[in-house]
């Protein structure tokens, strides 16, 4: 059984995105056990995840710095004239990386700029601080941290950090990561069950668990791209797990303290 100074961080992805994310990210807070909710500023549900979140002060909000649009149906362009950065539309491509058996477009194929990244990651913190004032980190989107996909952009990322005062994502250098479930199967009992035992084999320290709450509407079950069709599945069933009241009373018996970033 973990002991009383095991901490958990339990972070809420990709607000901003849809309605579906930001009720979904919303709910995982005030019905749930997550803590920190990170916002995606390109995207075109920002402004309604601003008077959300703004009524709920007591939640952590991350900036979370993007350069792709990955979905098939709904698309992303950057706040900034960064032409390295987008596709012949004007969209962020859909992948930071090449993977395999996916043949879609990826930055690290094409000439991108780090002046055209550091504008856009620039402006990106700038209208989060505008619209969510008390924001206290960024995070990485579709990337543990940017450093990872090149070291000059951690070090953009750690500059803008320390120029805004906000906290860089400890996902990326220190806090281990929980697992809380496979990716499959996708339904919310399964998860739920191996949530709770992911829970109780926690030893002392501190840890993350990431994931994407969102709400089944019909705009999350119009999203995905190949090879990931089944998005709204998977994402309502985090959502479930998230307010579970199974988890919630594992969480309280097993004396889990939950953090947010801004409490670290």
């Amino acid at each position: 059984m973990p002991s009383e100074s095991t901490k958990l961080l339990v972070r809420a992805d990709d607000a901003g995105s849809s309605w579906a994310a930001n009720m979904g990210c919303l709910r995982a807070c005030t019905e749930g056990i997550a803590r920190s909710v990170e916002v995606m500023m390109p995207c075109a549900w920002v402004d309604h995840a601003a008077r959300l979140l703004g009524e709920q002060p007591q939640i952590d909000v991350g900036i979370h710095l993007t350069l792709t649009s990955e979905w098939d149906a709904v698309k992303w362009r950057p706040l900034t004239p960064s032409e390295s950065l987008v596709d012949e539309s004007g969209y962020f491509r859909p992948l930071l990386e090449p993977r395999d058996g996916d043949h879609r477009p990826s930055l690290r194929q094409c000439g991108w700029s780090v002046d055209d990244v550091a504008a856009e990651f620039r402006a990106q913190i700038e209208l989060g601080l505008a619209k969510f004032p008390h924001a206290s980190h960024v995070s990485c989107h579709m990337t543990r941290h940017f450093k990872d996909f090149d070291a000059a952009l951690g070090t953009v990322v750690s500059e803008l950090c320390a120029l805004f005062g906000l906290k860089e994502d400890p996902m990326g250098d220190a806090l281990p990561r929980m697992d809380g479930y496979p990716k499959h199967p996708r339904d919310a009992r399964s998860r739920q069950r191996r949530f709770v035992e992911a829970l109780g084999s926690l030893a002392g320290g501190t840890y993350i668990f990431v994931d994407h709450p969102a709400e089944d509407t019909p705009e999350m079950r119009a999203t995905g791209h190949p090879g990931y069709e089944d998005v709204q599945e998977d994402r309502t069933s985090c959502l479930h797990v998230l307010t579970s009241p199974a988890v919630k009373e594992a969480v309280r018996d097993l004396g889990i303290d939950l953090v947010s970033y801004r409490s670290l």
